[in-house]
């Protein structure tokens, strides 16, 4: 038996979305959501994982079992890497795999509004959280959690700049370049201890060969 729209309804209910506005997100029509829902259709296996995909649930899940409301509401339990606290805000979270769509719908605040979320204690909603994954990069894999870029520079800022083609961190703005949303990156979350480790070797070596250098003047 499939629970696809049991489910369904479910997640939208608990989502706060009516049968339009979920058929928005996915390109369906209100009727077929309705439909689906009722278990007078059943959708196409792309549209299922395209679901499943976006809210963070494997097909197992979302076909074979009940989901309960905390499977809902936690559905990105595993990204979350601070503990949540009574001081945690959840912030909309971009992975990777969904940038594109992000980008795509960058002006639109009812579907940005509904991306997975990451909590963090001690900042508030307006902040946003990037995944960001650059090969040969040191940040790469690693979670970039921004403040929207107010046009006041302080010393040492980096940013997060979000154009057509991706993003990227700078340590300057471009004026030549276009950006859709510029960022300014507050904080990084680091998953891998090891990378830190090297990283902090790297940095006690530098500043070995800055004091050498120093003492040849």
């Amino acid at each position: 038996m499939s629970y696809f729209g049991i489910n369904l309804k479910k997640i939208r209910v608990v989502k706060k979305l009516n049968q339009t506005q979920f058929a928005d997100l996915f390109a369906l029509t209100r009727s077929a959501v309705g439909a689906y829902e009722e278990g007078r259709a059943e959708a196409k296996i792309d549209k299922i994982i395209e679901i499943a995909d976006y809210f963070n649930l494997s097909l197992d899940a979302l076909l074979r079992k009940k989901l309960s409301v905390n499977e809902i509401l936690h559905y990105n339990t595993n990204k979350v890497l601070l503990p949540q606290s009574i001081s945690s805000v959840p912030i909309v979270f971009v992975e990777q795999k969904k940038l594109r769509q992000y980008i795509k719908n960058i002006k639109d605040d009812f579907v940005i509004k509904n991306f997975p979320k990451i909590c963090i204690p001690d900042i508030d909603e307006s902040y946003r959280a990037f995944e960001f994954k650059e090969r040969h990069h040191f940040l790469n894999g690693e979670i970039i959690i921004c403040s929207r870029y107010d046009h006041k520079h302080r010393k040492g800022d980096w940013f997060l700049l979000v154009g057509k083609n991706g993003i990227e961190i700078a340590e300057k703005i471009s004026l030549k370049k276009k950006f859709f949303e510029i960022w300014r990156i507050e904080n990084i979350l680091v998953r891998n201890v090891l990378k830190v480790r090297n990283s902090m070797i790297l940095s006690n070596i530098q500043n070995k060969l800055d004091v050498l250098l120093e003492k040849q003047k």
